[in-house]
């Protein structure tokens, strides 16, 4: 799994702030677990209190960060 870099961040999730980006970066998190907290986030029925019991450490570790930054990925999942 690669690790996500600036410019897959950005693309994910347009908007958001350098200090966010950086905060994800270094927690070395991949294109995988961006794509899953992304999915996370746009599912309003998912509960993500839930989700992140149920996904782990990481991930829950990256949709905090997500959710502190007010930003939602984009509607447009086609890349």
């Amino acid at each position: 799994m690669a690790v996500a870099t600036h410019d897959d961040i950005v693309r994910l999730f347009p908007g958001m702030q350098d200090h966010t980006v950086v905060e994800i970066m270094a927690m070395e998190a991949t294109v995988d677990e961006l794509d899953a907290a992304s999915l996370l986030l746009q599912d309003a029925d998912e509960g993500l209190i839930g989700a992140q019991q149920r996904h782990g450490d990481r991930l829950s570790r990256l949709l905090a960060i997500l959710a502190n930054s007010e930003i939602r990925p984009r509607e447009d999942r086609d890349r």
